[in-house]
């Protein structure tokens, strides 16, 4: 593990993109002090300020300013192969946007490391990789404890779910869900499904049949009123959809009133 350059509190404006092919030099860590925006596989990923991106060698490198001046610290670095592999068993992803519950203290590390680097001291190149090697054990303890990427958006994610349980009768898509918290679709259906063990759209469902069985339990409700209550095109989408959750029709789950 060995340090190569660094910038500690580094800036651009708010119209700020990069391009870069890959290098196969270096990897890049990126620590982000603002919102930005990262290319990954064609899409648009969006991350808070908090989250931090590794670049591999042979990364193309493409992210930028998102809506705000960009900050940010940086570190380029080098990684004998094992060392790789040793971070990925520790659960450290590339790649792939990260976050960190408190950021400062990747950067007061990386402060840390300038300083030794351009002080010139006698064992100033020992120091800054030892330093390196603190920065990813600290990196690995921040994302296990906040969940990693999903950690940037949990709250945020927690608002929307609880929104979908209490209105089941709006009618949403996954891309208009997706908007509200400025991800690309694939990103925000990846996310939900690492934090609720569900799909959005297997979600939506759920709420809506559990609304469901509350109206046909009240005993004012029949199954067409049910399905016309939450908005079906048809009963016959409504009774499929409603027996691929609790296994059976809304007829036979129906208790009879009064018992």
């Amino acid at each position: 593990m060995q340090l190569r350059c660094i910038g500690y509190n580094r800036g651009a404006n708010a119209q700020f993109v990069l391009r870069r092919k890959p290098r196969g030099v270096e990897y890049v860590m990126l620590v982000l002090r603002s919102r930005a925006f990262f290319v990954l596989d064609g899409e648009t990923v969006h991350a808070a300020a908090g989250s931090v991106m590794i670049y591999e060698k042979t990364a193309t490198q493409h992210f930028g300013a998102d809506g705000e001046p960009f900050l940010h610290d940086w570190v380029t670095f080098d990684l004998a192969a094992e060392e790789r592999e040793e971070l990925l068993s520790a659960g450290l992803r590339f790649n792939k946007v990260l976050f960190v519950q408190d950021v400062s203290v990747l950067s007061h590390l990386i402060f840390r490391m300038q300083h030794e680097k351009y002080a010139g001291g006698a064992a100033a190149g020992e120091i800054c990789n030892l330093y390196l090697h603190i920065l990813f054990l600290k990196l690995i303890e921040e994302i296990t404890a906040t969940g990693g990427a999903a950690g940037a958006h949990s709250a945020e994610l927690s608002r929307l779910r609880a929104e979908i349980y209490a209105n089941p009768k709006v009618r949403r898509s996954t891309r208009k869900l997706a908007e509200t918290l400025h991800m690309s679709v694939s990103y925000f259906q990846h996310l939900y499904k690492l934090q609720f063990g569900i799909s959005p759209i297997a979600d939506m469902i759920r709420s809506r049949i559990e609304y469901a069985k509350d109206l046909l339990n009240s005993g004012g409700y029949t199954v067409k009123m049910a399905a016309d209550e939450l908005n079906y095109p048809s009963d016959i989408q409504f009774i499929r959809q409603f027996k691929s959750v609790c296994g059976q029709t809304p007829k036979n789950y129906q208790k009879p009133f009064g018992k």
